[in-house]
């Protein structure tokens, strides 16, 4: 009996040990098939996605260097996210002139520990982007380094 290909499309023989197969052996459709089982297995495993994540970051954590030297090997492709960069800022519809992006290192607050809540004068419209308040807590807190910690997200506050 034969099938078409889920990839190509091309005729195919399934062997007769995978009565389902639905992707001829073809090295470009396996791969496709392959891609195609490791996105439906991220969304339904959380062990297989958390095993990925560790594995991604084990890598990166050896490989530190790895995207500068590629960049500094591959100035076209340096360039051209540049290009691409410029024409997405000025695409933003919200972005106003003058006004450049958010960078991390923007904000002239001092380090210390801020309590973030969305203000109530501002309805959110699209759940996108929310309008906040940042109050400081401490200006100088011993204990800030520990605040980012996940555990501890989700305990109260200890007010002075």
């Amino acid at each position: 009996m034969t099938k078409r290909c889920a990839c190509c499309g091309q005729p195919f023989e399934p062997r007769p040990q995978v009565p389902d197969q639905a992707f001829c052996s073809v090295p470009d459709c396996q791969r496709a098939r392959k891609r195609q089982w490791q996105r439906a297995k991220l969304q339904s495993d959380l062990d297989y996605r958390g095993n990925q994540r560790a594995a991604q970051q084990s890598w990166a954590q050896r490989n530190q260097d790895y995207w500068r030297n590629y960049r500094d090997n591959q100035p076209d492709y340096a360039q051209h996210n540049r290009e691409q960069q410029r024409s997405r800022d000025v695409s933003v519809p919200d972005q106003r002139p003058g006004i450049g992006l958010a960078k991390m290192d923007a904000c002239d607050l001092p380090s210390g520990l801020y309590r973030i809540t969305r203000h109530p004068a501002f309805p959110m419209e699209n759940g996108a982007s929310w309008v906040v308040e940042i109050t400081p807590v401490y200006l100088t807190c011993p204990c800030k380094m520990d605040v980012s910690r996940e555990d501890l997200i989700d305990t109260p506050v200890v007010r002075p």
